[in-house]
């Protein structure tokens, strides 16, 4: 346990015990046992020595529980390799006599899109991965062509860069209307009942989701850092997205709504240093959430997506709130649990507008009643007691639906 106690991509502070598995070559295997569950995990010494990786390329190469995708595919020679470690795991660039890649090596290997994800059209606002290896189904390593990017230097004036991004997402999941899915209420609650209970919320929540929440080709957790700067323009960078780190602990779904990449943002908003005034955060999410609504499928942001009481946007933030804590427990770091301390006023707000649905459904079920069993009333007045009725119904539902929490 010691030799990986200090790497970045390692869940310290919830591992009871680790063993050595059978070793495919250079590539050494473990089960790693943590207080949520076990976990598969693979390393590799001298990942950055360019011989070392070419024989590991070609030990596992002919391994059936191995199999190349994409670019990887063809035999490469490797010239020279950099490794940066950090929570995905290790990203690494390296060299061929022709081109030059970046990657990620997931000790952790994980479920995710990318390989569906890398027939997109290449000329566009994202970064296309065009190979890969799996484990077993899992993705153990992927790649893109190397790009000179640069990461975006936040200024005093960010509305722009936001609004670009927000029409990006929006494109993205235009893209991903083809391949959705009913949505996933049971799975969905049963996630929200694991990450309550893992991360020791002291909350808890459920939804019955609207008709029109579908379910995706999620990008997992879309951070700021997934955005580069590549000419002046503002990418994408899908290589580095698509999957969620230690879900096998959680649960087996990876299909999400688009707004949980939407909260996503909001999430890394919140928490960055873009900006320390919470009014200018609040219209940064704004600025997001309405560049991305012109751009994404009008039903996944009509009123039935949004509504509170079917979920809304607030779910998903919840979603991507309990995530991020348990993350942040499995690397024994802090977390600001703002957010989720204000959970029960969402909840109780969302209740009381409930109570004015219902107390309208009410009257105007009362006034029907009356209307037509009530004896000994004249015809007028039936017709005045159901139309009172039918009016306070309609005013009862217009305050109830502009009383809705906004989704941003």
């Amino acid at each position: 346990m010691e030799q990986f106690s200090t790497k970045p991509w390692y869940p310290k502070a919830v591992v009871n015990e680790i063993s050595q598995n059978q070793d495919f070559g250079l590539l050494k295997h473990y089960s790693v046992y943590t207080e949520f569950g076990t976990l598969d995990m693979f390393d590799v010494e001298e990942l950055n020595n360019p011989e070392k990786f070419t024989l590991l390329i070609n030990q596992i190469s002919n391994l059936d529980c191995f199999e190349f995708w994409g670019d990887l595919k063809k035999p490469i020679l490797f010239e020279k390799i950099e490794i940066i470690e950090n929570k995905d795991g290790i990203k690494l660039k390296f060299e061929t006599n022709s081109q030059s890649f970046e990657g990620l090596f997931h000790n952790f290997p994980v479920k995710s899109w990318r390989r569906k994800w890398s027939k997109l059209e290449k000329d566009g606002d994202y970064l296309i991965p065009t190979g890969g290896i799996q484990w077993n189904g899992f993705d153990l390593m992927v790649f893109r062509e190397s790009v000179e990017s640069e990461k975006i230097q936040w200024k005093s004036d960010s509305l722009p860069i936001f609004s670009k991004m927000g029409s990006i997402l929006g494109n993205f999941h235009t893209m991903m209307l083809e391949t959705s899915a009913p949505r996933m209420e049971k799975e969905w609650n049963l996630r929200l009942k694991r990450l309550e209970k893992i991360t020791s919320s002291g909350t808890l929540w459920r939804v019955p989701y609207s008709k029109n929440t579908n379910s995706i080709r999620s990008l997992g957790n879309l951070k700021i850092s997934n955005w580069l700067l590549i000419n002046d323009e503002i990418k994408l960078d899908l290589m580095s997205l698509g999957f969620q780190n230690f879900g096998v602990l959680i649960t087996e779904t990876n299909r999400f709504s688009s707004l949980r990449d939407v909260a996503s943002m909001y999430f890394e908003i919140d928490n960055s240093k873009i900006t320390s005034s919470s009014n200018s955060r609040d219209y940064l999410r704004q600025v997001f959430f309405e560049s991305w609504r012109k751009n994404a499928p009008h039903k996944w942001h009509s009123k039935s997506a949004l509504d509170g009481n079917l979920g809304g946007m607030q779910i998903w933030r919840y979603d991507v709130e309990l995530y991020n804590l348990f993350l942040s427990r499995l690397y024994g770091g802090k977390f600001n649990k703002f957010w989720i301390k204000q959970v029960k006023d969402i909840q109780r707000s969302l209740f009381n507008y409930r109570i004015i649905s219902a107390s309208s459904l009410g009257m105007l079920i009362c006034s029907i009643t009356m209307a037509f069993l009530w004896p000994n009333l004249s015809i007028f007045t039936k017709i005045i007691i159901f139309c009172a009725g039918l009016v306070i119904y309609s005013l009862g539902m217009r305050i109830y639906r502009n009383t809705s929490l906004p989704p941003y």
